[in-house]
């Protein structure tokens, strides 16, 4: 890591109920993921790649084929990029507001309230800013994608440790033959995002009152498929929004991604 260079210039839209400063949180999601989208180019349309990235100190790394036009850069000549980590997202339907639905269909609405929303979309998601910079070390690659490997497939079985993937036990590195290894590490560059911005945005209907959360998460679950089940338990670990905090950006009409 070359040392800090002023921030690159980086706007993210981001309402007060949505944001998240927390970055062991923001960490967590990334860890989730395993992967996140590498942005780049102010020419024209931006480039960006799907990568394995790993959340290391300050920094983000990752690899990428050599071929990569994106990312066919000169080393130690940092350029600004954003790397978005998506979590799960889902459709939020009025049906799951009581505050809004008439009694007739179970809801509290009465008067004026009735009716007074609309569908949104809830999501987490985590924006890093920074400067990019390449390098092509085959040592440093060597360190970085191997350990990278194993790391995941020791993710792997831990995540299912009773499923019959299991018998198959860990992939390591002496398993692939040296001149294989070697060839496929000069047909990559390695990555190195010097962070200077970590924005969470986890819109999981922090906005709407307490018995609105509790009809998501209930309608979510009914629904049950995995990511309505990540975003439930996302709505329903989320604080109220603090006191002070105006929820009219999203009470009457809500905002989309």
């Amino acid at each position: 890591m070359i040392g800090m260079a002023p921030a690159p210039l980086s706007r993210v839209y981001c309402p007060a109920s949505q944001r998240v400063d927390d970055w062991e949180q923001c960490r967590a999601l990334l860890a989730e993921m395993g992967a996140a989208s590498w942005i780049t180019g102010t020419d024209g349309v931006p480039d960006v790649t799907l990568l394995p990235t790993v959340w290391r100190g300050g920094l983000l790394l990752a690899h990428a084929s050599g071929h990569n036009e994106q990312f066919d850069l000169l080393e130690n000549e940092p350029v600004p990029c954003r790397v978005v980590v998506q979590g799960p997202h889902v459709y939020v339907t009025p049906r799951w507001y009581p505050s809004v639905q008439p009694p007739e269909l179970g809801g509290l609405a009465r008067g004026r309230a009735q009716g007074r929303a609309v569908g949104t979309w809830d999501y987490t998601q985590v924006q890093i800013a920074g400067w990019l910079r390449v390098h092509r070390d085959p040592e440093r690659l060597h360190a970085e994608v191997l350990g990278q490997a194993e790391m995941l497939d020791a993710s792997r079985l831990a995540e299912t440790p009773h499923g019959a993937d299991h018998a198959r036990g860990p992939w390591v590195e002496s398993e692939g033959p040296p001149d294989f290894v070697a060839a496929m590490l000069q047909g990559i560059v390695g990555l190195e995002l010097e962070i200077t911005e970590v924005v969470g945005r986890f819109k999981v209907s922090r906005n709407r009152t307490d018995v609105d959360r509790d009809g998501v998460v209930e309608g979510l679950r009914e629904r049950g498929r995995d990511r309505d089940l990540h975003v439930a338990d996302a709505v329903a670990a989320a604080p109220p929004l603090p006191r002070g905090v105006p929820r009219r950006d999203v009470e009457v009409v809500d905002e989309t991604p």
